[in-house]
């Protein structure tokens, strides 16, 4: 895996998702982080590795979902607020090739969308294709500009 930490101030607090085994199919995170009632601008870092792109179908794809309902009850109220695809299936980028199977994705979000701020946040990893197969980690990171 890559250097998570080069570029982004670690905080363990916001680790959305911890590395863990491969995951084969679509994933609704069980981590729920509550960044508090106030606007949170910041990135969806996803720091991947074992992707299967072998069959060029495979897709991934990564939605940071926003809830002002801890417990994300409410459908209505579940928006996405950071996506990001990649993979070796028509227009996914940027991975293309199964040689790229490893990397770390940023992701620019804020936790508001149409005067409506989302204080619970999650991740959500939509899996498709023939064999998809992904070993990822992710974490939120405050943006201070």
């Amino acid at each position: 895996m890559s250097n998570l930490y080069s570029q982004h101030t670690y905080d363990n607090a916001l680790l959305i998702r911890a590395l863990a085994s491969a995951i084969t199919s679509t994933e609704t995170g069980s981590v729920i982080l509550d960044v508090g009632s106030g606007l949170f601008a910041g990135d969806l870092v996803i720091d991947y590795s074992g992707l299967d792109v072998v069959t060029g179908d495979e897709a991934y794809t990564f939605m940071l979902e926003g809830s002002p309902d801890a417990g994300f009850g409410t459908a209505g109220n579940i928006t996405v607020v950071a996506m990001q695809r990649i993979g070796g299936a028509t227009g996914a980028a940027p991975v293309g090739t199964a040689d790229a199977a490893a990397g770390t994705i940023t992701v620019p979000f804020r936790n508001e969308r149409n005067g409506t701020t989302f204080r619970y946040l999650r991740l959500y990893t939509l899996l498709a294709g023939t064999s998809p197969s992904i070993v990822f980690k992710a974490f939120l990171a405050k943006s201070f500009s």
